[in-house]
């Protein structure tokens, strides 16, 4: 057991942890005098699906991460002192990112009584869009056991990355410990801090990366793994909470052509001996050549 997975998750921790998924993307939000949130990720190699200089382009499960931290920041903002949750996000994949960093904007498109809606806009450096995503929190009602947000969250502010990061930083798959089974339409992943959202249960994010790892995968066991693939397109949708893990991802190819695989990835948690539906997610990878 690492460092990392040694918290108790029933007690009251700071949101997000050290070693945790949003502080490894090293995420940053800003505020603007107006009200207009923003977030940043940099372009870091092992954020991308092969090199950078290679033409690598930013994975979509990492820039699917950037999204729901911004947007989930809004949509606590809206609904305070109670909480939200994230139903679901859908987020396509346009373009590869230029410069050193990407900015996502969040705009409100609907703040209901028990739902906040929202559009994010990814951008790069030079302004291109590279990303779009919508999403859909639920309000939940504040209780003695709600989260309390970082106490720099309501500064103009807040730089989420990690005290002592990773040196060498690992592939995305790697640090959040996903596991596609060889030869078969299935991914092994545990619980553990780092993927843990402010409840403890399944990080929204991260489990867009295992759609994404899914999508690929299942688009190597389709046509051999010779013929790389990258996800363009993820739509998730989060069912239950997932706190206790192990969870079990189940993948079934819905469509293929000679250029595109469409497939739905599962994920369910496993403890007690039953199989417990957390989420479904439907995502598209575009092989490369």
């Amino acid at each position: 057991m690492s460092a990392d997975d040694s918290a108790d998750p029933d007690q009251p921790v700071r949101y997000p942890p050290q070693n945790h998924i949003l502080r490894h993307l090293r995420l940053g939000h800003q505020m603007s005098a107006d009200g207009t949130l923003t977030a940043t990720m940099p372009v870091l190699d092992d954020l991308a699906d092969g090199p950078l200089a290679e033409g690598g382009w930013l994975r979509l499960g990492a820039v699917a991460t950037l999204v729901d931290s911004v947007a989930g920041h809004h949509a606590v903002l809206q609904v305070t002192p109670d909480w939200s949750a994230t139903l679901h996000l859908s987020t396509v994949l346009a373009a590869r990112a230029e410069g050193t960093e990407v900015t996502a904007r969040c705009t409100p498109l609907r703040v209901g009584r028990n739902q906040v809606v929202t559009e994010t806009s990814v951008v790069d450096g030079a302004g291109t869009e590279i990303a779009r995503s919508t999403c859909t929190y639920a309000r939940l009602p504040r209780r003695d056991d709600t989260p309390v947000v970082d106490a720099t969250a309501r500064d103009n502010t807040v730089d989420y990355r990690e005290d002592h990061e990773l040196d060498p930083r690992p592939p995305l798959d790697e640090y959040l410990r996903i596991t596609p089974v060889p030869g078969e339409p299935r991914i092994e992943l545990p619980m553990h801090n780092r993927i843990r959202n402010s409840f403890g249960s399944l990080q929204g994010g991260a489990s867009i990366v295992v759609a994404e790892v899914m999508a690929n995968h299942l688009a190597g066991l389709a046509a051999g793994p010779e013929r790389r693939s990258r996800c363009v397109f993820a739509d998730v949708h989060y069912l239950a909470p997932g706190r206790g893990g192990p969870f079990r991802v189940d993948g079934e190819m819905l469509a293929r052509t000679d250029h595109i695989v469409t497939s739905r990835t599962r994920i369910f948690e496993t403890a007690g001996g039953t199989d417990r539906l957390l989420q479904t997610a439907t995502a598209t990878a575009a092989y490369l050549d």
